[in-house]
């Protein structure tokens, strides 16, 4: 695991997008698969080093831009330490900013269909998780990879923004 990686994980490690579990508010639907998912998560660059007993690391192209990566084909349970950053920052998505020319959070839109907190965008999120996802997003930046992912990523996630909103 990089080192940006593990920096940016631990900033995670302990904040969650409301106080409380909000999946008490779902029934954790972010955690149950579904056809548009088909069950998996993208892995950042490095995490397919993490020992993800509960599920399965397999290679995939991103749809839109065809970039290679890693994705984890789970059953809904994780070890929550363990737990991919893509899931860790949900139901944010990173992005970049024209505006302050640096990498951000926004909510992501292929959250709306099953999270009830997108409907109150960031600021009905606990102000500490949106501070630490968005540095981590910049911390994995920092490294030529993580900013490939991130550029890739986040036009995967504007490519759905256009097209279906």
């Amino acid at each position: 695991m990089t080192e940006q990686l593990k920096k940016a994980r631990e900033l995670l490690e302990n904040v969650t997008p409301l106080i409380t579990d909000c999946g008490l508010l779902c029934d954790h639907a972010c955690c149950k698969a579904d056809e548009d998912s088909g069950d998996s998560v993208w892995l950042f660059p490095g995490e397919e080093e993490i020992a993800f007993s509960w599920g399965e690391v397999t290679d995939v192209s991103l749809p839109v831009t065809g970039i290679k990566a890693k994705s984890l084909y789970c059953n809904g349970f994780c070890e929550r330490e363990n737990r991919p950053f893509g899931c860790m920052i949900f139901p944010l998505v990173p992005y970049f900013s024209k505006k302050t020319n640096a990498w951000s959070v926004r909510m992501d839109r292929r959250a709306f269909a099953l999270c009830p907190l997108t409907a109150y965008g960031k600021k009905g999120l606990n102000p500490e998780f949106v501070e630490n996802a968005e540095k981590a997003v910049q911390i994995l930046s920092e490294s030529e990879t993580g900013e490939r992912f991130l550029q890739a990523l986040a036009r995967e996630e504007s490519v759905y923004r256009e097209k279906l909103f």
